[in-house]
């Protein structure tokens, strides 16, 4: 068993399982595309760790270095080692890591012996950043396109220890054993059966290295129906037999790294561009307010708020909870109307639905799925346009927008319903769901110019779901499969030639963030970004009002109370619609009588637990008398999925312990006055933390 380094000028591989060692890739030019269990990931400047056991596919790489380490290199003298994997996305030494690597190259290039101390800083690095315990053996979870797969394959984790088969799936969840090996080649790009057994296969090894049990008892307990067919696999992906891999692992030899790569002289100049000493794990930014350019504009971002249930609105206790003001333009967005009986609404309870909702600086949006709820809803406008009563209402109608749903309505009776709205009242706001749109398209080309012709208010597209991205591919070159969700977004935006104001990002998940791993809370850094496209673009975005799965990007948690997406919505609302400087790393506004300071950790910057950044803030005018507001959100302050994580969701908690826990899990607020003269002030933020502040200079 040894490991191997190599500089691939070009690489592309099928799909294979990662077994018996863990591999660490980066690519010295930044292009790089890969499939890991069943995602797509463009991987730029990041390094990438595919642990034993993982499902990849490299679709693209150049200048990619690869370290290939076996895993008896990672101290398995414990057990534990199986049931641990590596997450690539919590690394934050990512320059270290490369440097490592990087040295190690040189110096088998230059036919010297590794240095021990290299690898084993490389290894302690993804021991203490990265490393993952798990109460089972690690068995990645698939995350394909394909829902119906990635429960298939879920299925198959949960039963890794006996013989599945094919025949077992089809009984399970009533498809074929064809259509089953489609979805594994589709979306995959690996066989039935090779899926299975390569997974076997793979946990067989823990057996293997830490027991004294047969070859055919392990066999037996890891799904073979014969110890024959287990040995057959096990030299089919690993070249060895069970008995002599055993051995070797007893051995405890030295493991060697063999340089594949023949000549290294044409990647000297991305040697040098690897920083030789540590990176700076301590920074100071320097702010001097006093000599910044106050030119960037910030749009209005619209935010609308998904209403599944109307129980969902009286279970969180909207209308007395949220704190409307927070957002600059607010939309409920009520996706359900089957059970409101519309028909048998009487005015009087409509109106006073509205002017709840209104009277909150709140708009109302209403999906339109069927004929019969238009025909409602438009005696609904009638009946409020023609009433003495509703004078209040009549005079805020451009609050109430109507998204036609294009996935269920034909684009004929959609240009109907838009005219007699129109003619009824120009106030009302309309919109159309685009995949919807593109799928009563022959092109893609004739669905934008549908939506030109359309010229509706918002644009809604939901780029989240596969079917509307498959679609894309399918339509246009420019889509592609490793593109993440947002630069499909802003692909499709870019090509329709309609203002980003217009588009509405349907319904925004967790899943869309490059860093976001499940089972740990999103971090500030990732939602920051996603806050600074907003301020920039003005473009829509829908949230979950509720959070009921996982992956949900929500206002409240399960137990209706605020989720930190609410605080960073106060604490950017000074900076809407602002000429102001924006910064990696901070935003800054001055009006008349106050300095607005926003201070946070940008995307790519990973910060350890034990490291901060430090910013000064430099302006002429701070007096003794000056007052500083800060405000601070992190673990400690705001962030609930650190006080009462998901784990706590099917738990009965008493309302007075929940409201306890309300007061405490919110943004600390701190005021000081300066007591001395001075000309900076000084601050940090550490690992998933932010801050505001406001500078009163007296």
């Amino acid at each position: 068993m040894k490991g191997t380094l190599c500089i691939h000028e070009l690489l592309t591989t099928n799909t294979r399982r990662c077994i018996n060692q863990v591999i660490v890739l980066f690519s010295l030019n930044h292009q790089f595309n890969i499939v890991i269990n069943g995602k797509y990931e463009s991987v730029n400047n990041d390094v990438i760790i595919i642990n034993h056991n993982d499902l990849f596919q490299i679709k693209h790489a150049t200048k990619l270095v690869e370290l290939v380490l076996p895993i008896q290199q990672f101290n398995t003298v414990h057990q534990p080692f199986f049931n641990t994997y590596y997450n690539f996305k919590q690394l934050t030494s990512t320059d270290d890591i490369k440097h490592h690597i990087l040295t190690m190259i040189e110096q088998l290039y230059n036919q010297y012996e590794v240095d021990d101390q290299t690898i084993s800083k490389l290894i302690d690095i993804l021991n203490s950043e990265t490393k993952i315990h798990l109460d089972t053996l690690y068995i990645p979870s698939i995350l394909s396109e394909n829902a119906l797969l990635n429960n298939i394959t879920e299925f198959i984790k949960t039963h890794s220890t006996y013989p599945v088969t094919s025949k077992e799936i089809t009984n399970v969840f009533y498809i074929s054993t064809s259509y089953i090996s489609i979805l594994f080649k589709k979306y995959l790009g690996i066989n039935f059966k090779h899926y299975v057994a390569s997974l076997k296969i793979a946990l067989s090894l823990d057996e293997l290295m830490y027991t004294q049990n047969t070859i055919h008892r392990i066999s037996e307990h890891v799904g073979f129906n014969h110890y024959s067919i287990y040995t057959h696999h096990f030299k089919k992906y690993l070249n060895i037999t069970p008995n002599m891999y055993r051995k070797n692992c007893n051995r405890n030899n030295t493991i060697p790294i063999k340089l594949v790569t023949a000549d290294i002289v044409n990647y000297a100049p991305y040697f040098k561009s690897i920083e030789i000493n540590q990176p700076t794990k301590y920074n100071q930014i320097n702010v001097d307010l006093d000599d910044l350019c106050y030119d960037t504009l910030t749009k209005v971002p619209k935010v609308f708020i998904h209403i599944d249930h109307i129980t969902d609105m009286i279970q969180a206790n909207i209308n007395s909870k949220m704190k409307f003001s927070d957002f600059a333009e607010i939309y409920l967005l009520l996706n359900n109307l089957n059970n409101l009986a519309l028909e048998k609404l009487s005015l009087t309870t409509v109106i006073t639905f509205l002017n709840s909702v209104f009277s909150n600086q709140v708009h109302l949006a209403v999906r339109i799925e069927t004929i019969n709820q238009f025909i409602a809803i438009e005696n609904i406008i009638l009946q409020i346009t023609n009433s003495t009563l509703a004078f209040d209402i009549q005079s805020n109608m451009d609050n109430l927008l109507l998204l036609f749903d294009a996935k269920q309505l034909s684009l004929k009776d959609i240009k109907r319903f838009s005219s007699k709205i129109r003619n009824i009242n120009t106030q009302i706001k309309l919109a159309i769901t685009v995949e919807g749109v593109i799928n009563q398209s022959s092109s893609l080309t004739l669905a934008l110019k549908q939506l030109h012709n359309f010229n509706f208010d918002f644009n809604f597209i939901d780029i989240e779901t596969s079917n509307t991205r498959s679609s894309l591919y399918a339509l246009h070159k420019d889509f592609k499969k490793e593109m993440s969700y947002f630069e499909c977004y802003n692909k499709l935006i870019e090509i329709s030639h309609i203002p980003s104001t217009k588009f509405v990002y349907t319904k925004l998940t967790k899943n869309c963030f490059k860093y976001y791993e499940s089972n740990i809370p999103l971090k500030l850094s990732d939602l920051m970004c996603h806050m600074m496209a907003m301020l920039t673009n003005g473009c829509g975005v829908g949230y979950s009002l509720i959070n009921k799965n996982e992956t949900e990007l929500a206002i409240m948690n399960h137990y209706c109370l605020y989720e930190p997406l609410i605080y960073l919505y106060q604490f950017i609302n000074p900076f809407i619609g602002k000429r102001l400087y924006m910064h990696q790393n901070y935003i800054v506004f001055k009006d008349e009588s106050n300095i607005h300071i926003l201070l946070f950790n940008a995307l790519h910057q990973h910060l350890t637990t034990n490291h901060s950044q430090t910013f000064v803030l430099k302006h002429y005018d701070l007096s003794r008398q000056s007052v500083v507001f800060i405000q601070t959100l992190n673990k400690e302050h705001g962030l609930i999925d650190y006080v009462l994580p998901p784990s706590f969701d099917n738990t009965y908690i008493e309302r007075s312990i929940l409201q306890h826990i309300e007061q405490s899990s919110q943004p600390k607020a701190e005021i000081k006055q300066l007591t001395t003269l001075n000309n900076s002030l000084t601050f940090t933020i550490a690992q998933n933390e932010l801050k505001y502040i406001r500078i009163s200079p007296q």
